[in-house]
């Protein structure tokens, strides 16, 4: 399916301010009037047409009777789920059964080559939600020459709890992780 044949059957456009007060026309989802994509960006969706993503498009995610699959999206990245699908910690739809779960996927998800000692030093509680503080140090071979040996660190948003490691059995399941999914890569 072509992105302008796709875009008549789950769109409609409208017109929104954006910044210094201008107007510019948008596609808005037919399912939940979420945002789609700018009027002459259509190529940045290409993709979701191409899978023929028809219902239920909503915020990131949407299901392809094509190939009976949920799908969940960000700018960063796209998958499809079914029955049989797994989730398994280090995914991007993984979500933590407990919250200490929840704090070592946060600490792993801001670890990498350029780091030392990533930690969470304490959930810090602001305007209703809840933080892991994220703390590490940077390693003297980093390209930055000021962060070398710098200690930074970060806020990393506590969710509800999820499932944790689990199997899609339904496609009610598919969907959650596409949900997750989109969540996780957002």
């Amino acid at each position: 399916m072509n992105v302008k044949e796709w875009l008549e059957k789950v769109a409609y456009v409208t017109k929104i301010v954006i910044m210094d007060d201008e107007e510019t026309e948008v596609y808005q989802s037919k399912f939940d009037d979420s945002y789609i994509t700018q009027v002459d960006m259509e190529d940045e969706v290409e993709y979701l047409a191409q899978l023929e993503i028809t219902e239920e498009l909503s915020h990131g995610t949407g299901f392809s009777p094509k190939d009976n699959k949920w799908y969940g999206w960000s700018h960063r990245a796209i998958f499809g789920f079914e029955v049989g699908s797994t989730c398994k910690k280090g995914d991007c739809h993984y979500v933590g059964s407990t919250e200490k779960e929840q704090e070592e996927s946060a600490i792993a998800f801001w670890s990498d080559n350029n780091k030392l000692n990533v930690r969470c030093e304490g959930i810090i509680t602001e305007d209703g939600e809840r933080y892991f503080d994220i703390k590490w140090e940077y390693k003297s071979i980093v390209p930055n020459k000021k962060l070398r040996n710098t200690i930074s660190g970060c806020r990393h948003l506590i969710t509800p709890v999820g499932k944790g490691k689990w199997i899609a059995e339904t496609m009610g399941d598919a969907k959650q992780m596409a949900v997750d999914f989109c969540e996780g890569v957002s």
